[in-house]
């Protein structure tokens, strides 16, 4: 009964080892569009939460004299994603050296989250006429060129997208390498 066990394990060893011989699949070389891939999904969110206002005069028509003040305010939650440009990204393999020219981060999107817009508007004046549905749209695409232009103007977001950017791509080279066993080298150009 020993003998029959013990060859019946051994028989079950050697079936589920037999495929631990062979040779893992290499890839061809590094890949370009991977790259601008994995460079695509590198970005940074940024949330911001801002007040869309409106202080405007309503004019009431040929009644040029009677004029209204609408005046309101509203909180909301907008996310701004900041990363490269993935169609300016440049990648040459020359022997094991890598040249990666990366391009400078740009906003790549500036959105209010629809949710945050359902909250109740706040009025300056509670007997003001209440704004019609353009004007508060009106009032929240101001609101949100304000929240891109506040992330265009701050270049450590901008350079904090393009190193993890880097450092992605950096890590994607060594893993090919690695694959391929190719110490590669890379060099950096920026735009």
């Amino acid at each position: 009964m020993k003998k029959l066990l013990t060859s019946y394990i051994l028989l079950i060893l050697t079936l589920g080892l037999t495929g631990c011989g062979k040779e893992p699949i290499k890839a061809e070389t590094i890949d370009v569009k991977e790259m601008r891939e994995i460079a695509e999904l590198s970005t940074v969110d940024c949330y911001f939460h801002n007040v869309a206002k409106s202080d405007k005069n309503l004019d009431r028509g040929w009644h040029f004299w009677e004029k209204d003040r609408m005046r309101f305010w509203v909180e909301y939650d907008g996310v701004v994603k900041i990363g490269i440009d993935v169609n300016q990204l440049n990648v040459k393999v020359d022997g094991n050296v890598v040249t990666i020219t990366m391009p400078p981060a740009v906003i790549l999107s500036a959105n209010v989250k629809d949710e945050t817009l359902q909250k109740e508007l706040f009025y300056y004046d509670p007997s003001a006429k209440r704004p019609t549905i353009e004007e508060q749209r009106e009032a929240f695409k101001g609101a949100q060129d304000e929240m891109r232009a506040a992330a265009e103007a701050n270049d450590s977001l901008k350079e904090s997208a393009r190193e993890n950017a880097k450092a992605l791509l950096e890590n994607y080279v060594k893993q090919v390498g690695e694959l391929l066993g190719v110490e590669y080298t890379i060099e950096w150009k920026y735009l």
